[in-house]
């Protein structure tokens, strides 16, 4: 039997807080150290779950893995530092500040042979996992919506908050096409300081389209998408974790009137939840550690939702103005 792992976790914000509580209901693992320079805040979680805290990364560094969820801006040097020091890292969405920065943790990881996970934690929805493994034929157009009510917390673009989690979706439903083409636009929501509201276009070389669209102006949440191929159409709720299949069979004018009789098949296959996304997420990760599955894969499929992301917030700074004085 494989020895339970020591992991570290470096940021308890409102997504460490989670990590530390399925790190620490795990059978296969024992959550060692909280690293956080806020004593306040980390020391009764660390209570709670029954582990050190330190406010110095070298604690992180002792420990067999990390799990960093800082933040974003913190991630590279963290990251940086402890793979070189040898150890395997699951770092929260998005990899890094920068595109250039995440590529420097991938190729780090890449140059040390060490596993790299980034939070995609909507890869372990099992909604999600349940229509990849559904899906026939490619999709034509995938439509994306993750809107969420305004925060305080985040300094950080929607685009790459909550945006990129569409993105990472939407290239693995429309598995091995490019993105040729990105069309965007932003608001700031009346706030100003930072992008709110995100709405894109991504056009793959396959001639499908992926309608995204991520919000923080919203007054509920919405994880809704819709995956329409030639045959089907998958609607996926990733809250309530569930599927609904439709299929057009049918349609004809009825006679002597403006009416017309549409024919639909309505499947709601079974969607199997083997427990939270981000417990599953950090078995995955351990699964890495134990040799259990590729790293270079898993490595290689985190940048290009980060590149296409960057590409979306750079495509929404040229609109083309309607109406506008020439």
């Amino acid at each position: 039997m494989t020895a339970r792992r020591r992991l570290a976790l470096v940021g308890v914000g409102s997504m460490g807080a989670n990590h530390a509580r399925v790190i620490a209901e795990s059978d296969r693992t024992d959550l060692a150290v909280i690293v956080d320079p806020d004593h306040a805040r980390v020391a009764p979680l660390a209570q709670r779950v029954g582990c050190e805290y330190s406010r110095d990364i070298e604690a992180a560094a002792r420990c067999d893995a990390a799990v960093i969820a800082t933040p974003t801006q913190l991630h590279a040097e963290q990251a940086l530092q402890l793979l070189s020091q040898g150890r395997p890292l699951l770092v929260e969405k998005p990899l890094a500040a920068t595109l250039s920065e995440s590529a420097a943790i991938i190729d780090a990881a890449r140059r040390l042979a060490l596993p790299l996970m980034c939070g995609f934690v909507e890869r372990f929805n099992p909604a999600v996992t349940t229509v990849l493994s559904l899906l026939e034929e490619d999709p034509l157009h995938v439509v994306g919506l993750r809107h969420s009510p305004m925060t305080p917390r985040s300094t950080l673009s929607v685009v790459f908050d909550l945006l990129i989690h569409e993105i990472d979706l939407a290239l693995r439903y429309i598995s091995g096409h490019g993105v040729a083409s990105v069309c965007a636009v932003t608001s700031d929501a009346g706030r100003g300081a930072v992008t709110e509201v995100s709405d894109c276009v991504l056009g793959f070389d396959s001639g499908a389209l992926a309608t995204l669209s991520a919000s923080r102006a919203g007054q509920r949440k919405v994880r809704t998408h819709l995956v329409s191929t030639a045959t089907a159409l998958y609607e996926i709720d990733l809250l309530r974790q569930d599927v609904t299949v439709y299929r057009h069979l049918a349609h004809e004018q009825v006679e002597g009137s403006a009416m017309y009789r549409a024919e639909t098949a309505v499947d709601v296959p079974f969607v199997r939840h083997r427990g939270e996304p981000l417990a599953l997420q950090l078995e995955h990760f351990l699964d890495l550690l134990d040799g259990d599955g590729d790293i270079d894969v898993e490595r290689n499929g985190i940048l290009p939702a980060h590149e296409v992301a960057a590409r979306v917030e750079e495509a929404s700074t040229a609109p083309v103005l309607v109406g506008a004085a020439s």
